[in-house]
């Protein structure tokens, strides 16, 4: 029995083209060196000095300096740990109550509305103590007593802001729920724990202190000697008006 022969293609290739051999590879291994080549030149010859541009840390900046001074002017003031412990010789007379949501009955709508997530607040009573008066341009020392280890821990913190007379103290823990909070840095004898807030912005004769913790709130008034002296920044839209 015979095997059938194999059909012939209907479309045969030519002669030329079955016996063509395939492009050698050299010369685009060669372009693809240039290529490489010219574009590191290009690129150290002409590339600016300084450092390189950066989208996520330009968007994280440009958050920042939004929290700094809001679209609703209240101002966010960066405050310290004082160096060294600092004197009240007159205090301001505070007066203060309890709260079971403090955050959401007395922080105003639009400054919760830039607030960096819901803060911790320091639980249990907290005694304050503060100068009564303030000069523009130097720091206003404020101080509360808390246990001794919270007092010299990194994570005890206070967050300020302030617009037209009204200035919001929050002690504050940096941690980002109150499960994630050694409870025993609250165990031991209150000592003081002492902050700087600047005071460049504040404007207005007499400020309206409002110091809130976990559940309570503490208000008190501040006189302002030299209103004058405040630096208050103009909007953007503001300053380029002829």
């Amino acid at each position: 029995m015979s095997s059938p022969e194999k059909p012939e293609p209907s479309n045969p290739l030519p002669a030329s083209m079955r016996t063509r051999k395939p492009w050698p590879m050299w010369p685009i291994g060669l372009a693809i060196i240039l290529f490489i080549g010219v574009y590191t030149w290009v690129n150290l010859e002409y590339r600016k000095e300084g450092q390189a541009f950066e989208p996520f840390q330009a968007m994280v900046d440009r958050k920042n300096a939004i929290v700094e001074k809001n679209f609703y002017d209240w101002y966010s003031i960066k405050t310290s740990r004082a160096e060294n412990a600092v004197s009240i010789d007159s205090p301001a007379l505070a007066t203060s109550r309890a709260y079971e949501r403090v955050l959401d009955e007395v922080i105003p709508e639009q400054l919760k509305y830039y607030l960096a997530g819901r803060p911790v607040l320091v639980p249990g009573f907290v005694k304050t103590e503060c100068q009564d008066t303030l000069t523009p341009g130097q720091p206003l020392a404020i101080r509360f007593h808390v246990p001794a280890p919270l007092a010299q821990s990194d994570l005890l913190n206070i967050l300020s802001f302030y617009k037209e007379g009204d200035l919001y103290i929050l002690a504050t823990l940096f941690v980002e729920k109150m499960e994630d909070f050694d409870a025993r840095l609250l165990e031991g004898e209150l000592v003081p724990a002492s902050f700087s807030i600047p005071t460049d912005p504040i404007a207005a004769e007499t400020v309206n202190v409002r110091f809130l913790n976990e559940d309570r709130l503490a208000e008190w008034q501040i006189k302002n000697l030299a209103p004058s002296k405040a630096i208050v920044e103009e909007d953007e839209e503001e300053s380029q008006t002829p």
